[in-house]
């Protein structure tokens, strides 16, 4: 019987649009698409997501490898926390699935500098009963070791969680590990989505 909700953040609680964060500092279709290939697409990016790389060192580390402005190259770093703007439909829902004394919980992989952000801004996240963040645990998902840390941690047994998160490899993975899980491809359908599994679990 499934009695927990976790939700990961990018696509289900917050908008992840990486060309839309490389546009917010600069303007060339070309130059775009090199800024995100020396920050999101590099290696360094998933280092930042474990919490074994500061934002300080990243963003030297991708200034030296293009020739973009330097300034843009940090801007982009310091947009991302604002540019995962929330998804109102799934907010909504979660407050909805607290109210119905549903227990939730995040699974994310996240920076530190954008979750404390996302921590401190919006009024869902204090609404969940835990939270597994990629930066604390030095663990990222598809990884299966961070699934059995966060049922670890809360003392969940795996055949009653279901976990919704926009990336089918990170769905599998949950299911591997004994987790019911839902693929959010609709953004706009997260508040419906999470609306079905607490009818699921309060009946």
């Amino acid at each position: 019987m499934i009695k927990n909700l976790i939700l990961d953040i990018g696509n289900v609680i917050g908008e992840w649009n990486p060309t839309r964060l490389a546009a917010s500092v600069v303007e060339g279709i070309s130059e775009q698409q090199e800024l995100l290939e020396v920050t999101v697409k590099h290696p360094d990016w998933l280092d930042l997501d474990r919490g074994s790389l500061s934002l300080g060192d990243a963003i030297a580390r991708a200034q030296a490898r293009t020739q973009i402005e330097e300034q843009a190259v940090a801007q982009l770093y310091h947009n991302l926390p604002a540019s995962l703007a929330p998804i109102q439909s799934t907010m909504q829902a979660m407050q909805r699935a607290s109210d119905a004394g549903v227990p939730m919980y995040i699974l994310s992989n996240m920076q530190t500098h954008a979750w404390e952000y996302l921590r401190n801004t919006h009024a869902c996240f204090a609404l969940c009963t835990g939270v597994v963040v990629s930066c604390d645990t030095g663990l990222i998902k598809p990884d299966p070791k961070i699934y059995q840390h966060l049922t670890n941690q809360f003392r969940l047994n795996s055949d009653e969680c279901i976990f919704v998160d926009d990336m089918l490899e990170n769905v599998e993975a949950a299911r591997a590990c004994g987790w019911e899980a839902e693929q959010l491809t609709d953004t706009e359908l997260g508040g419906e989505l999470v609306d079905s599994i607490i009818r699921r679990i309060v009946g």
